[in-house]
Order: C-alpha cells, then sequence, then structure tokens
C-alpha cells in the first residue's frame, strides 16, 4: 500500500513547522537503527539574530545534543500499529535493566514489533522531544504514547495541542548521520529522475558538434 496524499501533506507541515521553530537540520524519512523509519527528524537551530547562519553553539535552553522526532499519522489503523503490544513497554524496561546490570550489551532481546514504535523510541534514545502529528479527531488524548506531544494539523497550519516531556540522551551524533544520509538519499533520487532527460541533451549536443 503507497504513501496517501494526506500522509505526504503531514510531512511537509511537520518540516515546516520545525524549520518556523528554527531547527537547521531538517529531514523526512530518517532511517534510525533499533526504531525503524522516523517520519520527520530535526537537530539543530537558527541563530534568531542571523536567520541564515547555522550554529550548534551552547544556548541556554538549547545546545549540539537537541533532537526531535515526528511521526505522522494519517490514518487509526497505522497509529493503533504503533503503539505495540500492552505491558511490552514494562517487560522491556526491566529487561534493559537487568542487562545493564550484568554488564552485557545494550542490544534488547524482545521483538520491536511488539514494543511498538512509540515506545522504541524511548526505550533507544536518539532524541530529546518526540513529537506526534495528526488531523483532528484522529485519535483521544487519553490515547497518547507516554512522553510523546501532540500537534494537529487543521487547515492549514500545526497547533501543539500537548508538549511532550524532555528525555535525556547521552550522543545524537548518529542522528546527524541519519539526517545527512536521508538528504543525500533524496538529492540523488531527484538526480536520478532527471537523469535521462539529461543524457538526452548531452547526447543531441554530442550530435550537434560532430555535426559541424
Amino acid at each position: 500500500m503507497g504513501e496517501s496524499d494526506l500522509h505526504r501533506k503531514l510531512k511537509r507541515a511537520a518540516c515546516r513547522w520545525l524549520w518556523d521553530a528554527g531547527y537547521a537540520a531538517i529531514s523526512e524519512e530518517v532511517r534510525v537503527p533499533g526504531v525503524g523509519i522516523v517520519d520527520v527528524a530535526a537537530l539543530g537551530r537558527w541563530r534568531r539574530h542571523n536567520p541564515r547562519r547555522v550554529t550548534f553553539q551552547r544556548e541556554p535552553t538549547v545546545d549540539r545534543s537537541h533532537a526531535v522526532f515526528v511521526e505522522c499519522k494519517a490514518m487509526r489503523a497505522d497509529f493503533i500499529r504503533d503503539q505495540g503490544r500492552q505491558h511490552q513497554f514494562a517487560f522491556a524496561l526491566k529487561e534493559r535493566g537487568e542487562r545493564y546490570r550484568a554488564g552485557r550489551p545494550r542490544r534488547a532481546r524482545h521483538a520491536s514489533p511488539a514494543l511498538g514504535k512509540f515506545d522504541s523510541c524511548l526505550l533507544r534514545p536518539h532524541a530529546n522531544l518526540h513529537y506526534l502529528l495528526t488531523p483532528p479527531r484522529l485519535i483521544r488524548s487519553g490515547e497518547l504514547p507516554r512522553r510523546w506531544g501532540w500537534l494537529v494539523f487543521d487547515q492549514g497550519n500545526v497547533r501543539v495541542v500537548r508538549k511532550p516531556t524532555w528525555q535525556e540522551v547521552a550522543d545524537v551524533t548518529l542522528i546527524e548521520g541519519a539526517i545527512a544520509q536521508a538528504l543525500t538519499a533524496r538529492r540523488m533520487r531527484a538526480w536520478q529522475a532527471y537523469k535521462p532527460t539529461f543524457a538526452s541533451e548531452q547526447s543531441h549536443t554530442r550530435r550537434e558538434v560532430v555535426a559541424h
């Protein structure tokens, strides 16, 4: 099943909202190890006195480790699927604690599909803030995943319904690379789409040169 027009619109709206909020590096479809593909990820902020100069220097509330994930849900079935199984979060959290105490690697034994994407983002933290973006009335406030914020896309605007809980992370350098990789992939796909036209123009130019 392909991506719906509404889902694409939600991703574009999330990117625009993050840009207006001041984030410097933003990309759609970012692949995060242990989590999967995040709809939109953002990192860093612009300096307000110079909105075209990127900085990662430490500021009062934001520093280089500030990252945001936004999951866009256009269908309720998609939201339910990413919630995972009931009580799986407590089980995975207990399992991770036992592995830490035993001095074993961080990799958990539980299955990510059973845990669900929302809880996977919390147990394998790569971002400080997590948002869910939906159309109006797609979900109820009591159904929101723990620690996630809620954004609603209504009449072309994004509004904050609930703020997320800040989550500390040790390092988000992996997200920097993931965003760069996603942006590069989009750039190369766009180039491949125009490549036949470019090759045809080159061939036509060579024929003209030979003719002369």
